[in-house]
C-alpha cells in the first residue's frame, strides 16, 4: 500500500512540473518586445510626452517610446530630416517652414494652445518695445512667432528693437540687462512666481490679431508631426501614438495633482510656479479637427505675414488623415 501511495505521490510530482514547465513555455512563447518609437522634444519645453512616458500611455498602446531631449529646436529639425527620429513635439509654424523646405511631414496631433509671454519691466506694453532691449531664444519658434505678432500688430520690425541671444536656462538672468525677454513654459511660470511683470501673453496677442481678422480659430502652439516615410511604412503606430497623446493629455486635465507632481520633478518647480503653470496651460486633448487646423493655417498666415515663412502657406496641406 505504502509502495503505491509513493508512486502515486512521485507521479502527480512529475506531471505539475510538467505543468508549469508547459505553462511558462507558452507564456515565453507569446512574450514579445514592443515596437519602439522615437520622439523629440525640446529640452526644457513641457508638453504631454512628459505624462506619456511618465504614466506609460506608450506600453498601454503596444509600443514603447525613445524620448529625445534636444537642446535647441533646429536639433529637432535636424533629427526628422535625418530620420534619427520618428515622431517631434514642435512650433506649427516651424512645421509648416520644415514642409516649404522639402522635408516630409504630416501633423498628427495638436498638442497645446499658445503659452508663451512676454516679460519685463513693469509698465511697458507690447506696441512700446520700440526701441527696446529683448531676450530671446532666437532660434526658436516663440522668437519667429513674436517677431511676426510684432509686424503684424503693431508694425515693429527687427531694426526696431535690439535683440540679445539668450539660452533658456539663462532667460532669468538677462531680465538685468534688458527690458523684456520673450520665452514659454515652464520658464513664464517661473518668472511670474518671481513677480515678473507680463507684458502681454501670446494669447492677449492672438485675440488682438483675431479682433482685426487677421487669424481665426484656436491658438494652437505645439503640434504633433511624424516623417511621412515611417507614417506610410507604420500607419498603425501612427494610430497608437495618436491615441497614447490623447490619453496622455486627458490624464493631464483629469489629474491635476499627479501632473504637477510629474512636472514638478522632471523640471524641478515649486509648488508656486506649478499652480501658475497648470492654470495658464491650455492642452489639447481633441483629434484634428476643423477647428484646430483652422487655428493652425491661421498661425502659418500670421508667420508668412511676419516674414518667417517665405512662401505663401495657404494651400499647403500636410494633415495626416491616417
Amino acid at each position: 500500500m505504502r509502495k503505491w501511495l509513493a508512486l502515486l505521490l512521485i507521479g502527480m510530482i512529475v506531471l505539475t512540473a510538467g505543468c508549469i514547465s508547459s505553462n511558462e513555455k507558452a507564456s515565453r512563447g507569446t512574450t514579445k518586445e514592443l515596437p519602439v518609437v522615437k520622439a523629440a522634444t525640446l529640452m526644457g519645453g513641457i508638453s504631454t510626452l512628459d505624462i506619456m512616458e511618465a504614466k506609460g500611455f506608450d506600453r498601454q498602446n503596444g509600443f514603447k517610446v525613445q524620448v529625445l531631449r534636444l537642446g535647441k529646436t533646429p536639433d529637432i529639425i535636424a533629427a526628422l530630416a535625418k530620420g534619427e527620429t520618428d515622431f517631434a513635439v514642435i512650433p506649427a509654424e516651424m512645421a509648416a517652414k520644415l514642409a516649404q523646405s522639402g522635408t516630409k511631414i504630416e501633423i498628427v496631433a495638436v498638442d497645446m494652445m499658445q503659452n508663451q509671454a512676454i516679460l519685463g519691466k513693469e509698465g511697458i506694453k507690447p506696441e512700446d518695445l520700440k526701441g527696446k532691449k529683448i531676450g530671446a531664444v532666437v532660434a526658436s519658434g516663440t522668437f519667429k512667432l513674436f517677431q511676426a505678432y510684432m509686424k503684424v500688430l503693431y508694425n515693429l520690425t527687427a531694426e526696431d528693437y535690439t535683440v540679445v541671444n539668450v539660452p533658456p536656462g539663462s532667460i532669468k538672468d538677462a531680465l538685468k540687462d534688458v527690458d523684456a525677454v520673450v520665452i514659454w513654459e515652464p520658464i513664464v511660470s517661473e518668472l511670474i512666481a518671481s513677480n515678473v511683470s507680463v507684458i502681454a501673453t501670446f494669447e492677449d496677442l492672438w485675440d488682438e490679431a483675431e479682433k482685426r481678422g487677421i487669424v481665426e480659430g484656436e491658438p494652437v502652439m505645439l503640434v504633433w508631426v511624424v516623417r511621412k516615410d515611417f507614417a506610410d511604412e507604420h500607419p498603425e503606430l501612427v494610430n497608437a501614438f495618436v491615441k497614447a497623446q490623447k490619453e496622455s493629455a486627458e490624464f493631464w486635465k483629469e489629474n491635476p495633482k499627479e501632473t504637477k507632481e510629474i512636472l514638478g520633478k522632471l523640471y524641478h518647480l515649486d509648488a508656486k510656479t506649478l499652480d501658475i503653470l497648470y492654470k495658464r496651460t491650455e492642452i489639447n486633448d481633441e483629434g484634428l479637427n476643423d477647428d484646430l487646423i483652422k487655428g493652425i493655417k491661421s498661425e502659418w498666415k500670421l508667420a508668412y505675414l511676419g516674414g518667417y515663412l517665405k512662401e505663401n502657406p495657404s494651400n499647403l496641406d500636410i494633415f495626416y488623415r491616417g
